[in-house]
């Protein structure tokens, strides 16, 4: 036993200096810690220092109005609004097509002395304009989260009693999507003749934030064969460019797959003014926008919507060179500010006839085509409110662009009938098969 007590003793102080130690590390690793989070908490409060002292303003869309309504709005709240929004405006007016909707919101965020810094509009959850004031000016840019894609294949046939569009709609689609189904098929199918029995088969794109909440849709595909009415198949068509005038639906040999007989103006739109009251670009006053101006380098060839005889090709001050057509309902196209007419008084044109040039004559802050129309009673009436058509059918580069692309289409369409199939609710038999594409 005398050998056992030093023995003892040594271990546990041994054993003791081993605790301790364990204990200063983990006395080391809580300080290291508690470093970290000072210098983390000092950054942050560095960092918030840095940050001005912004006040943010809001104006939300009424029925009715323009992008002009809700800054004009604004402007009264800042010191030096009317030239900063002028600004803000500019900045963006080549990237943004407002399309609003009410209860939409506008946001700028202002200085200590009210002077505007940063500007905000989101028309979806995925999606904001930004403009931010700079040294060397106001900048814009397009911020966008990321969104899942998802192809869905819908099919289904007539019940009796139903109609196409009652379907869509009670299997979740949203309503605008449906109208273009019901739209473009209504070109070449007789839907009083239709039966139960009658089968539908339709490609959407939807793309999705988180996952869940759907941000916009596309009609792909439409397809509708019935024993009275034939088969029927409507493909989407992708220009190059995203803001052409020929993005549509049309038949795989190329037939544009859209009501009316009215063309586009210009081949690429780019509306830089609504049609309705606006602040003047130049008079700073509110006034009535009788038209709908686009946005376009000047030489752009103008074209004429609709077959008709020119009744107007002359110059004025406020509206430089300007050509007006009548058309056979007694309606009125007007094409102003144009840089050259290529018809006079009396000539007889053709749908989509080259009639003259964008300028910027007359009464003008930039080359842009002013496209007006009045009724048959001689009254203004908003252009956008007509249906209008790209082309009566695709030709060249563009038949030859649609034909690979209704192969990649089939192949689509294949590829999401390989996913699982399942009946959408219990009030119809269609069913979907979905696969997601990011």
């Amino acid at each position: 036993m005398k050998f056992f007590y030093p023995f003892l003793c040594a271990f546990l102080v041994f054993f003791s200096a081993c605790h301790e130690e364990e204990k200063l590390a983990a006395l080391r690793k809580d300080v290291a810690a508690l470093e970290n989070s000072v210098d983390s908490l000092q950054k942050a409060k560095e960092k918030l220092q840095n940050v001005p002292n912004y006040t943010i303003l809001s104006d939300t869309v009424r029925a009715g109005e323009g992008p002009f309504h809700v800054f004009s709005r604004l402007k009264a709240m800042v010191e030096g609004g009317d030239a900063d929004l002028g600004k803000v405006y500019l900045a963006m007016q080549d990237s943004v097509e407002f399309k609003l909707r009410v209860g939409e919101k506008f946001y700028i965020a202002v200085d200590a002395d009210r002077h505007v810094q940063r500007f905000r509009y989101a028309p979806n959850v995925i999606t904001s304009h930004v403009v931010v004031r700079t040294d060397s000016g106001f900048v814009y840019k397009l911020v966008e989260k990321p969104v899942v894609r998802k192809l869905s294949v819908y099919e289904g046939a007539l019940e009796e009693g139903s109609t196409l569009n009652g379907i869509l709609l009670k299997v979740g689609i949203p309503r605008r999507m449906v109208g273009v189904v019901s739209g473009v098929l209504q070109c070449k199918v007789a839907f009083p003749l239709a039966r139960a029995g009658d089968r539908f088969r339709i490609l959407l794109e939807d793309s999705y934030f988180q996952d869940s909440i759907w941000v916009s849709g596309k009609v792909v595909y439409a397809e509708f064969e019935g024993r009275n009415v034939g088969h029927h198949e409507a493909f989407r068509y992708e220009d190059p460019d995203p803001k052409s005038s020929y993005n549509a639906h049309y038949t795989e040999s190329g037939d544009a797959l859209v009501f009316d007989g009215l063309r586009y103006p210009l081949e690429h739109l780019r509306i830089t003014s609504s049609y309705g009251s606006r602040v003047h670009p130049i008079t700073g006053r509110v006034t009535v926008h009788y038209g709908v101006d686009y946005g376009a380098p000047t030489g752009t060839v103008v074209h004429a919507v609709a077959e008709g005889e020119v009744t107007v090709s002359g110059f004025d001050n406020l509206s430089g060179n300007k050509i007006a057509i009548r058309h056979r309902d007694g309606t009125t196209s007007w094409y102003m500010h144009l840089s050259a007419r290529g018809v006079g008084v009396g000539a007889k044109v053709s749908p989509g006839q080259a009639i003259g040039r964008v300028g910027s004559t007359g009464r003008s802050t930039g080359p842009h085509l002013h496209y007006g129309f009045r009724n048959a009673q001689g009254q203004w009436i908003n252009p956008l409110s007509k249906t209008m058509i790209a082309t009566p059918k695709l030709s060249g580069e563009r038949l030859a662009r649609l034909k690979e692309q209704v192969k990649d289409i089939r192949k689509e369409i294949d590829l999401t009938l390989a996913a699982p199939a399942v009946k959408v609710n219990d009030s119809t038999d269609v069913m979907v098969r979905t696969r997601v594409l990011n």
